[in-house]
């Protein structure tokens, strides 16, 4: 992976400044990044089945977390977490988007935020949202398998490492 270009360094040393992002203590960040991509890859299974039986919120939920799990297993590489609470979603769709969309186009900033608006309209029950068709699920499925290939050959070629905010923060 080619460095994070300026905008992905700032992006993520704006979020650790602001609390959203935290830093954490390096121990094996490798398996640890490992065991979220084998749970994005469980969730993938997940997906299918609930497509298979026509629950279509399901199968679009678990695809997005199968899609999140994959960006935050990148994250986890550098040593970096969302801090959890309201927004936490959106943390990692901003320093992922910022720094890998360029290796992984899946995590480009429309599609993750497309991605986790839809999801949030399916999790938690919105009678003004339009009802999600298979194919809104399919887009999903196909979405996070793009995402969760692409980051799991970036970990294997060329692995992100341990984040060192730009100098100066």
């Amino acid at each position: 992976m080619t460095p994070p270009d300026n905008e992905g360094r700032q992006t993520v040393a704006f979020l650790l400044q602001r609390g959203r992002l935290e830093q954490v203590a390096p121990i094996d960040l490798e398996s640890n990044a490992d065991a979220l991509v084998h749970r994005a890859e469980l969730r993938l299974r997940t997906s299918r089945a609930a497509l298979a039986v026509e629950d279509i919120d399901g199968a679009f939920v678990a695809a997005y977390d199968a899609y999140r799990m994959a960006a935050e297993s990148l994250l986890v590489r550098q040593g970096l977490r969302a801090t959890g609470g309201d927004g936490s979603h959106v943390t990692v769709e901003d320093a992922v988007s910022a720094q890998f969309s360029g290796d992984v186009p899946a995590f480009a900033k429309p599609t993750f935020e497309r991605f986790r608006r839809t999801r949030h309209a399916a999790q938690y029950f919105d009678p003004t949202a339009p009802d999600l068709l298979a194919d809104d699920a399919e887009w999903a499925i196909a979405t996070a398998v793009r995402a969760f290939d692409a980051t799991v050959a970036l970990s294997a070629r060329n692995p992100p490492g341990r984040f060192e905010p730009p100098p100066g923060r």
